[in-house]
């Protein structure tokens, strides 16, 4: 069996009769109403799990109850990888300056505990009772000044380490090109 090949002069007449705009149109339509179905669905279901989970613990009743949050097992090296390996490198350097601010911020919150459990003394104390209680004091005055002197320290990493980004002298190397940069502010 021979097959005839069409000649060149053998063309179809694409006639634009708005047939493919039409039926996307229609399936434009039909998408949006099955995000909509869907949508809806999703909320009957969020709204059914709301009211059994807070049926399941009650504060009153359990004393006890499981936290569950998800874990990243992945380091920070792992997640900072970029083509750029000087963009790497001062990532890598904020991104640790950022995870040793909320270690010190929860290590704060331990130290105004213990403040706040700290009594004053009072004139009816027996003597010795004052020079007791202020040798007990003192290894949390040691690790205070540990603390502040660490704050310090990051601090001026921080600051060191934001000068050597933007830095503005015309001679120096810049590390990397910053104009129109803007870090966003986020209070902790």
């Amino acid at each position: 069996m021979a097959v005839e090949t069409l000649s060149p002069d053998w063309e179809f007449d694409r006639v634009d009769d708005g047939s493919q705009k039409i039926h996307a149109e229609v399936q434009l339509k039909n998408y949006g109403k099955f995000l909509e179905e869907y949508t809806s669905q999703l909320r009957r279901i969020e709204d059914a799990l709301d009211d059994s989970i807070g049926d399941v613990w009650d504060f009153n009743l359990d004393p006890i109850a499981l936290k569950l949050l998800p874990y990243e097992q992945s380091s920070l090296l792992e997640l900072i990888k970029t083509e750029n390996k000087v963009l790497n490198k001062v990532i890598t350097v904020y991104a640790a300056l950022c995870c040793e601010i909320k270690k010190l911020k929860y290590e704060k919150v331990k130290i105004w505990f213990f403040m706040l459990l700290f009594k004053a003394t009072d004139s009816s104390m027996v003597e010795g009772d004052c020079q007791i209680q202020m040798g007990r004091f003192i290894s949390f005055l040691q690790e205070l000044s540990c603390f502040v002197t660490r704050c310090y320290e990051v601090v001026m990493n921080v600051v060191h380490q934001l000068a050597a980004l933007y830095i503005s002298n015309k001679i120096a190397p810049k590390i990397i090109e910053t104009t129109g940069v803007h870090f966003q502010v986020k209070v902790i």
